[in-house]
């Protein structure tokens, strides 16, 4: 008897032994586990933080060029070299700020960062399109902007292209209003024209896509300054007529 109960209590320590090493190879398991989550999502914020600063500076470079381009009806002979020189900005940021970007997200999902570089694009399409209007007096196509700029080209897509069209109709009422100020009726006028096209086609896709109802919004509320710029512009001119 004894005997017998000394062989149970032998495998009974065993057994614990056992369970005891089988639940400590599982903890460590686990946590082994956890330490590579760790990393994974450390990789994960440490590339979202680059990016944003990229977006920042893309932002940033974007917003200058802008403001450069609105000097383009202070003197009509350095027309000209302010779109030179603006081309060379937006070509700069494509070839050296853009590029990293790409770099960045290369080998992943290209959505899985969006949040993070897409203020950035927003801007970017803002100043080229606004470029190529002044340049050329016409929206550039989604596929014109792909081939033109192809490093955030990858990154674009059709609801970017509209986001930063609605943006640049802001820019398109500040030229109206200077150049209403400075007695150039046909930019008014075209500028004019050219809002309502865009915003008549905004309509019809907002209501489709309800992340540009904002964006609609804010084309007709530019819209309503640029008609009332031109409507001002009209009224001035009919007075000094009406004295003559």
């Amino acid at each position: 008897m004894a005997l017998k109960k000394k062989m149970k209590f032998d495998e009974s320590v065993k057994q614990q032994q056992i369970s005891v090493s089988v639940g400590q190879h599982g903890e460590n398991q686990l946590l082994s586990q956890f330490a590579d989550y760790q990393v994974e999502l450390d990789s994960k914020n440490d590339k979202h933080e680059r990016l944003v600063k990229m977006s920042r500076d893309i932002t940033i470079a974007s917003k200058r060029c802008i403001f450069s381009l609105h000097r383009v009806l202070d003197d009509p002979s350095k027309q000209q070299n302010i779109l030179d020189e603006a081309k060379a900005k937006l070509d700069q940021i494509q070839d050296n700020q853009w590029s990293k970007i790409i770099a960045e997200v290369n080998n992943d999902d290209l959505y899985l960062y969006a949040k993070a570089y897409w203020p950035g694009l927003e801007e970017y399409i803002e100043a080229i399109t606004y470029y190529y209007y002044l340049k050329e007096n016409r929206l550039i196509t989604l596929s014109d902007l792909i081939s033109i700029a192809p490093f955030p080209g990858k990154l674009l897509t059709a609801y970017d292209f509209a986001a930063g069209i609605a943006d640049l109709s802001g820019e398109l009422m500040r030229l109206c209003i200077n150049a209403s100020g400075s007695g150039e009726d046909d930019v008014s006028y075209r500028i004019c024209t050219f809002i309502r096209i865009i915003y008549k086609r905004f309509v019809g896709i907002s209501k489709k896509l309800k992340g540009l109802s904002k964006k609609c919004q804010q084309i007709e509320q530019n819209l309503a300054k640029v008609e009332k710029a031109c409507y001002e512009l009209k009224l001035r001119k009919a007075e000094l007529i009406h004295r003559d």
